[in-house]
C-alpha cells in the first residue's frame, strides 16, 4: 500500500512538472513588453512601406499612432499567447530586420527618424 501511495505521489509530481513546463511561458510583464515592442515595430514597418501608396485608386492613410498602436498591441497580445520566449525573440528579430530593410529602401538613415523603435531593443 505504501508503494502504491509513493508511486501515485511521484506520478502526480511528474504530471504537475510536465504541465508547468508546457503551459508556463514567461512572466506577464515581460510578455506585455514583447507585445508592445512588436506592435511598435509593426506599426513603423507598415507606415514606411504602405503610407501614401495607392491600391485600387484609394490612397492608404493610417490612423493616428496612438489608435493604431493600441489595436496592434492587442492583436499581438492575442496572437502570441502560445509562443515561447525564443519564438518571440526570433519574430522580433525578423521585424527589426524588415524595418531596417524598409529604411534602406526608403533611403532614410536612422538619424532622420522622430523616434526609433529599434532603440528599445536593449530593454528586452
Amino acid at each position: 500500500m505504501k508503494r502504491l501511495g509513493i508511486a501515485a505521489g511521484l506520478a502526480a509530481c511528474l504530471g504537475g512538472l510536465v504541465w508547468y513546463r508546457r503551459n508556463w511561458r514567461m512572466p506577464l510583464k515581460e510578455y506585455t513588453r514583447w507585445a508592445l515592442y512588436m506592435a511598435v515595430l509593426d506599426d513603423a514597418i507598415c507606415r514606411r512601406e504602405l503610407d501614401g501608396l495607392q491600391i485600387g485608386g484609394e490612397c492608404i492613410r493610417f490612423p493616428p499612432k496612438a489608435d493604431s498602436l493600441q489595436y496592434r498591441y492587442h492583436l499581438f497580445l492575442q496572437g502570441n499567447r502560445k509562443k515561447s520566449r525564443e519564438m518571440l525573440r526570433s519574430e522580433t528579430m525578423q521585424l527589426e530586420q524588415r524595418l531596417r530593410q524598409a529604411r534602406l529602401e526608403a533611403g532614410l538613415s536612422g538619424g532622420e527618424l522622430d523616434a526609433d523603435p529599434l532603440d528599445g531593443a536593449a530593454a528586452l
